[in-house]
Protein backbone atom coordinates (compact mmCIF):
# COMPACT_ATOMS: atom_id res chain seq x y z
CA UNK A 1 0.00 0.00 0.00
CA UNK A 2 2.83 2.83 0.68
CA UNK A 3 3.91 2.14 -2.88
CA UNK A 4 0.18 2.98 -4.18
CA UNK A 5 -0.26 5.84 -1.71
CA UNK A 6 3.27 7.45 -3.39
CA UNK A 7 0.46 9.32 -6.13
CA UNK A 8 -0.83 11.22 -3.04
CA UNK A 9 2.52 12.69 -2.31
CA UNK A 10 1.91 14.93 -5.36
CA UNK A 11 1.43 18.68 -4.46
CA UNK A 12 -2.32 18.49 -5.06
CA UNK A 13 -3.67 15.55 -3.83
CA UNK A 14 -1.06 16.34 -0.42
CA UNK A 15 -2.91 19.24 0.60
CA UNK A 16 -5.22 16.80 2.28
CA UNK A 17 -3.42 13.82 2.68
CA UNK A 18 -0.92 15.15 4.73
CA UNK A 19 -3.78 14.94 7.30
CA UNK A 20 -4.73 11.13 7.02
CA UNK A 21 -2.10 9.03 5.63
CA UNK A 22 -0.24 8.22 8.87
CA UNK A 23 -3.30 8.01 10.04
CA UNK A 24 -4.65 5.23 8.19
CA UNK A 25 -1.41 3.37 7.80
CA UNK A 26 -1.50 1.78 11.59
CA UNK A 27 -4.70 -0.37 9.88
CA UNK A 28 -2.47 -1.80 7.18
CA UNK A 29 -2.28 -5.15 9.58
CA UNK A 30 -5.90 -5.71 8.36
CA UNK A 31 -7.30 -6.70 4.87
CA UNK A 32 -9.97 -5.04 3.00
CA UNK A 33 -12.06 -7.40 4.81
CA UNK A 34 -10.76 -6.67 8.43
CA UNK A 35 -8.82 -9.86 8.74
CA UNK A 36 -5.53 -9.44 10.48
CA UNK A 37 -2.56 -9.84 8.26
CA UNK A 38 1.54 -9.63 8.44
CA UNK A 39 2.03 -9.89 4.74
CA UNK A 40 0.42 -8.13 1.72
CA UNK A 41 0.37 -10.04 -1.86
CA UNK A 42 2.38 -7.45 -4.27
CA UNK A 43 2.31 -7.65 -7.93
CA UNK A 44 6.07 -8.59 -8.52
CA UNK A 45 6.71 -6.45 -12.21
CA UNK A 46 9.70 -7.59 -13.03
CA UNK A 47 8.99 -11.60 -12.42
CA UNK A 48 5.62 -10.90 -14.30
CA UNK A 49 7.47 -10.13 -16.84
CA UNK A 50 9.94 -12.99 -17.38
CA UNK A 51 6.61 -15.23 -16.42
CA UNK A 52 6.04 -15.98 -20.53
CA UNK A 53 5.63 -19.15 -22.57
CA UNK A 54 8.05 -20.62 -25.39
CA UNK A 55 6.43 -18.31 -27.48
CA UNK A 56 7.03 -15.28 -25.61
CA UNK A 57 3.23 -15.19 -24.53
CA UNK A 58 2.56 -13.69 -21.04
CA UNK A 59 1.26 -16.42 -18.42
CA UNK A 60 -0.07 -14.21 -16.29
CA UNK A 61 0.53 -11.59 -13.13
CA UNK A 62 3.18 -12.70 -10.49
CA UNK A 63 2.89 -11.92 -6.86
CA UNK A 64 5.42 -11.61 -3.93
CA UNK A 65 4.57 -11.25 -0.33
CA UNK A 66 6.04 -8.24 1.49
CA UNK A 67 5.73 -7.30 4.99
CA UNK A 68 2.94 -5.20 6.40
CA UNK A 69 4.30 -2.01 7.85
CA UNK A 70 1.63 -0.56 10.37
CA UNK A 71 3.81 2.08 11.33
CA UNK A 72 2.09 5.52 11.40
CA UNK A 73 0.63 8.03 13.87
CA UNK A 74 -1.33 10.85 14.09
CA UNK A 75 -0.47 14.76 13.03
CA UNK A 76 -1.93 17.86 13.33
CA UNK A 77 -3.64 17.26 16.34
CA UNK A 78 -3.54 19.73 19.20
CA UNK A 79 -3.52 17.64 21.80
CA UNK A 80 0.13 16.40 22.92
CA UNK A 81 -0.99 13.18 24.06
CA UNK A 82 -2.52 12.04 20.99
CA UNK A 83 0.06 13.65 19.06
CA UNK A 84 2.94 11.24 17.38
CA UNK A 85 3.95 8.09 16.12
CA UNK A 86 1.59 4.34 16.49
CA UNK A 87 2.93 1.37 15.74
CA UNK A 88 -0.71 -0.30 14.79
CA UNK A 89 -3.91 -0.21 15.44
CA UNK A 90 -3.86 -1.63 18.66
CA UNK A 91 -1.19 1.07 20.30
CA UNK A 92 -3.27 4.18 18.36
CA UNK A 93 -6.73 2.40 20.16
CA UNK A 94 -4.89 2.41 23.36
CA UNK A 95 -3.99 6.17 23.10
CA UNK A 96 -7.50 7.15 21.77
CA UNK A 97 -9.40 5.43 24.57
CA UNK A 98 -7.02 7.06 27.47
CA UNK A 99 -7.71 10.21 25.45
CA UNK A 100 -9.77 12.89 27.66
CA UNK A 101 -9.76 15.44 24.37
CA UNK A 102 -11.48 12.10 22.39
CA UNK A 103 -13.93 11.32 24.90
CA UNK A 104 -15.09 14.83 24.63
CA UNK A 105 -15.78 14.43 21.03
CA UNK A 106 -17.06 11.35 21.87
CA UNK A 107 -19.76 12.88 24.23
CA UNK A 108 -20.45 15.80 21.54
CA UNK A 109 -21.93 13.57 18.78
CA UNK A 110 -23.72 11.79 20.88
CA UNK A 111 -25.34 15.01 22.10
CA UNK A 112 -25.69 15.70 18.27
CA UNK A 113 -27.57 12.48 17.73
CA UNK A 114 -29.86 12.11 20.51
CA UNK A 115 -30.60 15.55 20.28
CA UNK A 116 -31.00 15.70 16.66
CA UNK A 117 -29.41 18.71 16.48
CA UNK A 118 -25.65 20.20 16.91
CA UNK A 119 -24.59 21.70 19.89
CA UNK A 120 -24.52 25.95 20.53
CA UNK A 121 -22.76 28.07 22.92
CA UNK A 122 -25.32 28.08 24.75
CA UNK A 123 -24.99 23.89 25.56
CA UNK A 124 -21.49 24.33 26.89
CA UNK A 125 -22.53 23.80 30.18
CA UNK A 126 -24.68 20.79 29.29
CA UNK A 127 -21.91 19.43 27.21
CA UNK A 128 -19.47 19.83 30.20
CA UNK A 129 -22.30 18.13 32.58
CA UNK A 130 -22.68 14.95 30.31
CA UNK A 131 -18.91 14.39 30.04
CA UNK A 132 -18.41 14.71 33.60
CA UNK A 133 -21.28 12.05 34.30
CA UNK A 134 -19.79 10.23 31.51
CA UNK A 135 -16.74 10.17 33.38
CA UNK A 136 -17.92 9.28 36.63
CA UNK A 137 -19.94 6.19 35.68
CA UNK A 138 -16.71 4.75 33.96
CA UNK A 139 -18.17 5.55 30.44
CA UNK A 140 -21.71 4.45 31.02
CA UNK A 141 -23.51 4.63 27.47
CA UNK A 142 -26.91 5.14 30.08
CA UNK A 143 -25.64 7.14 31.97
CA UNK A 144 -24.28 9.61 29.06
CA UNK A 145 -27.89 9.26 27.88
CA UNK A 146 -29.43 10.29 30.78
CA UNK A 147 -27.59 13.20 31.29
CA UNK A 148 -27.90 14.42 27.88
CA UNK A 149 -31.23 13.89 27.39
CA UNK A 150 -31.95 15.47 31.07
CA UNK A 151 -30.05 18.46 30.75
Amino acid sequence: LRERMQVTRQEYCWQCHTYMNRLGLVFESYDHFGRYRTAEAVLDQDATERNVDKKGKPLGPIFRDVPVDATGGIDHVADPKLAGDANGAVELMHRLANSELVEQVFVRHAFRYWLGRNESLGDAASLQAAHRAYRASDGSMRELIVAILTS
